[in-house]
């Protein structure tokens, strides 16, 4: 399904519908996992000011304010959590980082200790699925929806396209999932591969 759902035709949402629809599914989730598939190695978020100050070289200031958003994270993972809900992610991770995956890394050590499942993946087990392209971004909310996320050249967020056809919701979930089982706990990646002073490079 992986290789195959860039060429179904599912809801195309601009930005602010594709997020008001995630954000009202994923607050009414029960007792379900989210589940997150990351391909893309270079992406752009404006709104970031972590992000920004770090493609800045600004990268100690970049960290200080990753940060800042513990107490937040902590909260939103407790309240997922409480539904019976985690956030299990898998990240391809290719080398050389480039700068923004440096950033995400950090980003998501941060959410792996607030409550997050993120574990790391190089693109070989993904060779299956990749004889013509590159697998999409994706999201799946439990049996109810899968989300391929569309950027732009940029990669910019611009919106999603929604999936609610059980077979497509099923099939994508199980193959994330089986991705997710033979990946790497972030924490591990994260020490042996990353560290303190790769905050510094890149």
């Amino acid at each position: 399904m992986l290789d195959t759902v860039d060429r179904l035709s599912g809801e195309r949402l601009q930005l602010s519908p594709y997020q008001d629809d995630f954000d009202a599914r994923l607050s009414s989730l029960r007792d379900a996992d989210v589940w997150k598939l990351e391909r893309q190695q270079d992406f752009h978020q404006p709104e970031s000011e972590s992000w920004m100050a770090f493609r800045e070289g600004r990268r100690s200031d970049s960290l200080r304010i990753l940060e800042k958003s513990r107490p937040s994270l902590q909260k939103a993972f407790a309240e997922l959590a409480r539904s019976g809900c985690t956030l299990r992610r898998v990240r391809v991770v290719e080398r050389p980082f480039t700068t923004y995956l440096l950033w995400e890394l950090h980003s998501l050590h941060l959410r792996a200790q607030c409550g997050e499942d993120v574990r790391i993946v190089s693109a070989d087990p993904l060779a299956r699925f990749e004889s013509s392209h590159q697998v999409p971004e994706l999201v799946n909310l439990g049996d109810e929806v899968t989300y391929k996320i569309l950027y732009d050249h940029r990669g910019v967020l611009r919106g999603g396209e929604r999936f609610t056809d059980p077979a497509v919701t099923t099939r994508c979930r199980a193959e994330i999932a089986a991705l997710h089982a033979e990946a790497e706990p972030l924490q591990g990646y994260f020490a042996r591969e990353v560290g303190g002073t790769e905050a510094h490079r890149a």
